[in-house]
C-alpha cells in the first residue's frame, strides 16, 4: 500500500514539475485556460472507462498556481512535447445541437487506434516511460493507458484535478404524468429564456460538485491481504465484505498460491473476481504489492517468451505428441495382449474345471456302476422295490427351450401310477405341483382300477423348484432340492429301491449316486451312443435288421450333396429321402426331399444308362434349397437346417416307395418292451403311429396289427443291447410296407406311451386309442367339474361296467388348456371315439389356429390334429 502512494505522489509531482515548466514558458492566458480545460475534459473520459484506485488521498492544494510571464523563451520539452495553439473546445449552444439533428448525416463514434509499446516495455512496469507526442495527446488519455504509455493502476484523477468533483451524484427528479407530452416535445426557448436556463443548470452543477467532493472525501478501505509459505492467511473482514463472491475468490487465491508468497491488493482481486472476463496469470500478477515479487514474475514471465522458450516449447510440444502417439499404440499392444492372456487363462481354467467336474463325475459313476452290476443279478420282479419316478427331459438345453409346452409334457406322465397295479411296487412320484382337481381325479382312477395307494403313493416337490430357469429339467430342479432328496432318502433307507427314469440324462444318474440307488438303466455313455440314429443303424446291420438305404458320417454341405447324388443314382426308383438330426425326436430337426414331378429327374429315370454323376449333382444342388420340405419350418430356414445337421450329426435315408412294391400303405411302428436286469426281456405292447407330415407323431393306436412274430425282431435286438449293459424301458422304431420293415431309431427310458399302456392293462384293456397332449386355450377357460360336465352330456364318458369309452386326463402343471385323451375299445371304435371328443372339444373355442407367436418352438396346433383324425376316421 505504502508502495502505491509513494508511486503516486510521484507521478502527481512529474506533474507539478511539467505544469509549473509550461508556465514558465510565459504562455498566454489563453493558451494556459485551453490547456487546462483539455486536461479536464481527459479526465472526465478516464474517469468514466477506469476504476479508481481507493484508499489514497492526494493534497490538491499543492497545484502549482499559474504565475505572471517574466520573459518570453522558446518552449523546451520536458516529458511533454511541444503543444501548439488549439482552438479551444466550447460546448455548443442548444440551437446548434438541434441544428445539427436537423441538418446533415449521423456519424458513428470511434476511438483511434492506440500505438502499442513495444514487447519489452509493455511486459516491464519499472522500465522508463517513452516521449509522448502530440498526436498521443490527440488521442486522449484513455487511448494512452491502452497502448501502455500510463500504467493501468495509476489513479490520474488526482493529477488533472481542479475545482469541482468530475463525477456527480444526486437525486433522480419525479415528473407528473401531465408534464409527459411538455418533456418529450420541448418548446422553443428563446435566448433570454436560454440564458436563464443556462444559468440554473450552473448553479445545479455546483451544488453536484460540492456534494461528490463531500463524499469522495470520506475515508475507504483498503484491504492487504497475504499469503506464507503458499498459504492463504485469512482476513475475516475481506471475507465478509465479498461473502457474495466469495467462491469465484476462492479459485483466484488457490491460482495465487501456485503462483508466490507474498502481500496482495484484496481490493484488486475482488475486481477481477467480478470481472466477466477470463482471469489470466498476468492478471493475477497485478495482484502483488511486493516489489521484489513483482520483478520475480516479471522475469518468469519474460522467460517464458523469450525465443528459446518458443523453441522449447515447440519442440517439447512435438515430442510430446510424438510419445503419446506411441504410449497408445504400445498401450493399444498391450491391452490386446492382456485380453489374450485373460481369455486364454479363463479358457484354461474352463478346461481345467470341465476335467475336474468329469473325473469327478466319472468318480462318482463308476461308484454306481459298481452297485449297478449288483442290481443287474438280483430278479427285481418278483421283490418288493420302490420305484423313483422322475418324468424328466433330461436333453440339452437348447433342446428344452425350443419345445413348447416343454413343463406340460414331464407332467403327461401321471400315468405310471398305475405300476401300483403290482402290490409288490411302492412309487415315489416326483413333480411340480398338482392340482386338487387332477389329483383327486387319478385317485378315483386308481379306485376304478382296483388299486389301493394309500401308504404306497408319495408325491415328492422339488422345493426350489420355482428359484431356476423355466427350461430346467424336473431332475436338475431335484438335484439342486436338499429337502426333497432327504425326503427320498428316508422314505427308500434300508429298502429296494431304483430310479425309473423318462430321459436318461446324467442328472438321473448323480440324483441315483447321492440317493445311494439304483436306475433302471445302462451305462450314461452306451445310451447316448446308442440314442443317435446314425450308430443305432449301425447296430441294426450287425444283428441283420433291414434298413433304409442311406448314409452317414457327414462332414460338410459339399459332402452332403456329394453323399446324396450318389445314393439317388444308386437308388433312381426312390424319389424321396429323409434327412434326420442324431440326437433328435419326434420329427424335431427332420426334413424331407422329394424329386416327384421333376422333369429333369423324370428322363435321368427314363434313360438311366446315359446318367451322369456331375450332371446329377448339379440338379441336386440346384433343387436341395427348393424341394426340401422342414418337419417344423418355425424353428429353422434351410440354411439354419443345414448347418444344424451338419454340427450334430445325422443321416440320410430313403421312403419305401409303396406304389411301386404295391404293399400298402406305409405306417410307423413302435415296439415298446422292457430289458429286465437279468436280461430277459419283456414286449409290453406294440402301436401303430398317428402322424402328420410324415414324421411327427401325435398319438398311437394299440396295439399294431401289421407285424407278426414281432420276438424275432426284440429277441436279437435285446441281446446285442444287454451285451452293451443296457437294460431298461426300451422303444423300437420300425417303418412299415406291408410285410417289410425298416428299422428306423432306438429310444430309452419310461415315456408317456408305457404310461397308457399301463393304465389301459390296468382297466383290463390292451385295445386303445392315446394322444398324449392337446392343447386348446379355450379349455383353459373352464373349471375341471365343468368340463367333464359338458363331455358327459356329450356323450364322452368312459363306461365303468364294460371299461370302454373316452378318458381326459389332466397334466399335474397350473396351467389350464392341457390335457390328453385315452379311448379304450377296438382300434376302429376307439379312433371313431378319439374324433368325436376331439370335435367337441373343438367347439370350446380358443386360438386353434396358426399364429406367429410361437417362433422356433416344434408348435403343433390342435387344428392339425383335429383334421387328421377325421381324415384317419374317414379312411377306416
Amino acid at each position: 500500500m505504502l508502495q502505491i502512494q509513494e508511486k503516486t505522489k510521484k507521478e502527481i509531482t512529474d506533474l507539478k514539475h511539467h505544469l509549473g515548466t509550461l508556465q514558465s514558458n510565459q504562455l498566454s492566458e489563453e493558451e494556459l485556460n485551453h490547456l487546462y480545460e483539455r486536461l479536464k475534459y481527459q479526465v472526465n473520459i478516464l474517469n468514466t472507462q477506469i476504476v479508481n484506485t481507493n484508499g489514497i488521498k492526494t493534497d490538491y492544494s499543492s497545484l502549482p498556481i499559474r504565475s505572471e510571464p517574466k520573459q518570453k523563451q522558446k518552449p523546451q520539452s520536458v516529458a511533454f512535447p511541444k503543444i501548439q495553439r488549439p482552438i479551444p473546445i466550447r460546448e455548443p449552444s442548444v440551437e446548434k445541437r438541434q441544428a445539427k439533428k436537423q441538418i446533415g448525416k449521423l456519424k458513428s463514434a470511434h476511438i483511434y487506434k492506440a500505438h502499442v509499446l513495444s514487447r519489452e516495455l509493455r511486459l516491464n512496469p519499472f522500465a522508463d516511460p517513452p516521449a509522448v507526442e502530440d498526436q498521443d495527446l490527440e488521442k486522449g488519455v484513455y487511448n494512452l493507458i491502452i497502448s501502455g504509455v500510463i500504467p493501468k493502476d495509476v489513479n490520474v484523477n488526482a493529477a488533472f484535478k481542479r475545482g469541482g468533483d468530475l463525477i456527480q451524484t444526486q437525486q433522480a427528479q419525479f415528473h407528473q404524468e401531465k408534464e409527459q407530452i411538455l418533456l418529450l416535445s420541448p418548446p422553443q426557448n428563446t435566448k433570454h429564456e436560454q440564458g436563464q436556463i443556462k444559468s440554473q443548470s450552473t448553479i445545479q452543477n455546483k451544488v453536484q460538485v460540492a456534494a461528490y467532493q463531500q463524499n469522495q472525501d470520506r475515508p475507504q478501505i483498503r484491504f492487504i491481504l497475504q499469503i506464507k509459505n503458499k498459504i492463504f492467511q485469512h482476513d475475516h473482514n475481506f471475507m465478509n465484505k465479498y461473502l457474495y463472491i466469495w467462491g469465484a475468490i476462492t479459485q483466484l487465491i488457490k491460482r495465487l498460491e501456485q503462483i508466490a508468497s507474498g502481500q496482495l491488493d484484496g481490493n484488486r482481486l475482488a475486481d477481477l473476481a467480478l470481472s466477466q472476463f477470463q482471469v489470466t496469470t498476468r492478471d493475477l500478477y497485478g495482484c502483488y504489492i511486493s516489489k521484489p515479487i513483482m520483478e520475480r514474475l516479471y522475469q518468469i514471465n519474460k522467460k517464458q517468451f523469450n525465443q528459446n522458450s518458443a523453441i522449447l516449447k515447440i519442440q517439447s510440444l512435438v515430442k510430446m505428441f510424438i510419445q503419446k502417439r506411441k504410449f497408445k499404440n504400445q498401450r493399444r499392444i498391450v491391452l490386446k495382449v492382456i485380453r489374450i492372456q485373460k481369455e486364454f487363462r479363463m479358457k484354461q481354467m474352463y478346461i481345467h474345471t470341465i476335467k475336474e467336474i468329469r473325473k469327478k463325475l466319472g468318480h462318482q459313476i463308476s461308484t454306481l456302476w459298481n452297485r449297478q452290476q449288483n442290481f443287474m443279478l438280483e430278479d427285481i420282479m418278483n421283490m418288493e422295490r420302490i420305484e423313483i419316478h422322475i418324468p424328466s427331459f433330461s436333453i440339452l438345453s437348447e433342446q428344452r427351450k425350443s419345445m413348447s409346452h416343454f413343463k406340460n409334457k414331464e407332467g403327461l406322465s401321471l400315468a405310471r401310477l398305475f405300476a401300483l397295479k403290482d402290490n409288490k411296487v411302492s412309487i415315489i412320484y416326483i413333480c411340480q405341483n398338482i392340482p386338487e382337481e387332477v389329483s383327486t381325479y387319478f385317485y378315483a382312477l386308481l379306485d376304478i382300477a382296483g388299486i389301493k395307494a394309500e401308504g404306497r403313493l408319495f408325491f415328492i416337490q422339488p422345493e426350489n423348484a420355482l428359484q431356476f430357469p423355466q427350461h430346467f429339467s424336473l431332475a436338475q430342479l431335484l438335484y439342486f432340492s436338499p429337502k426333497a432328496l432327504n425326503k427320498i432318502r428316508t422314505l427308500i433307507e434300508g429298502k429296494l429301491s431304483y430310479i425309473v427314469p423318462s430321459k436318461v440324462g446324467k442328472e438321473e444318474y448323480l440324483i441315483a449316486e447321492i440317493l445311494k440307488t439304483h436306475i433302471l438303466s445302462g451305462p450314461l455313455e452306451q445310451i447316448n451312443k446308442f440314442q443317435k440314429k446314425s450308430i443305432s443303424k449301425q447296430l441294426f446291420q450287425q444283428i441283420n435288421i433291414l434298413t433304409a438305404p442311406g448314409c452317414f458320417d457327414i462332414k460338410s454341405k459339399d459332402d452332403f450333396i456329394d453323399k446324396l447324388s450318389v445314393m439317388i443314382m444308386k437308388n433312381l426308383n426312390v424319389s424321396k429321402w429323409y434327412f434326420k438330426v442324431d440326437h433328435e425326436f419326434n420329427g424335431r430337426g427332420s426334413a424331407w426331399f422329394t424329386l416327384e414331378g421333376v422333369k429333369q429327374f423324370i428322363e435321368i429315370k427314363k434313360n438311366p444308362q446315359n446318367l451322369e454323376w456331375e450332371q446329377l449333382r448339379e440338379l441336386v444342388q440346384a433343387l436341395l434349397p427348393i424341394k426340401t420340405v422342414i418337419a417344423f419350418p418355425q424353428m429353422f430356414l434351410f440354411d439354419e437346417f443345414m448347418e444344424y445337421f451338419i454340427k450334430n450329426g445325422g443321416v440320410i435315408e430313403a421312403h419305401p416307395q409303396y406304389k411301386e412294391q404295391s404293399h400298402g400303405k406305409v405306417t410307423t411302428i413302435n415296439v415298446h418292451f422292457i430289458i429286465e436286469p437279468q436280461g430277459q426281456y419283456t414286449i409290453l405292447n406294440s402301436s401303430q403311429s398317428i402322424l402328420i407330415k410324415d414324421l411327427i407323431k401325435i398319438g398311437a393306436t394299440f396295439p399294431q396289427q401289421i407285424l407278426a412274430n414281432l420276438d424275432q425282431i426284440i429277441g436279437p435286438l435285446s441281446d446285442a443291447l444287454y451285451k452293451e449293459k443296457i437294460f431298461g424301458y426300451v422303444t423300437l422304431s420300425l417303418l412299415c410296407f406291408g410285410q417289410n420293415f425298416y428299422a428306423k431309431s432306438l429310444k430309452f427310458g419310461y415315456d408317456e406311451y408305457f404310461g397308457a399302456v399301463q393304465l389301459a392293462h390296468s382297466m383290463g384293456g390292451d385295445q386303445f386309442t392315446y394322444l398324449p397332449l392337446l392343447y386348446n386355450p379355450g379349455i383353459g377357460e373352464q373349471r375341471y367339474t365343468e368340463l367333464y360336465a359338458r363331455c358327459r352330456k356329450a356323450g364322452i364318458s368312459f363306461d365303468l361296467e364294460k371299461m370302454i369309452g373316452t378318458l381326459i386326463l389332466m397334466t399335474d402343471s397350473i396351467e389350464r388348456g392341457i390335457l390328453s385323451v385315452l379311448c379304450l375299445g377296438p382300434p376302429r371304435k376307439s379312433i371313431k371315439n378319439t374324433t368325436d371328443a376331439l370335435n367337441y372339444l373343438l367347439s370350446f373355442g380358443g386360438n386353434v389356429v396358426k399364429n406367429a407367436a410361437n417362433l422356433k418352438q416344434d408348435v403343433i396346433y390342435f387344428i392339425e390334429i383335429v383334421n387328421r383324425l377325421r381324415v384317419i376316421n374317414s379312411e377306416q
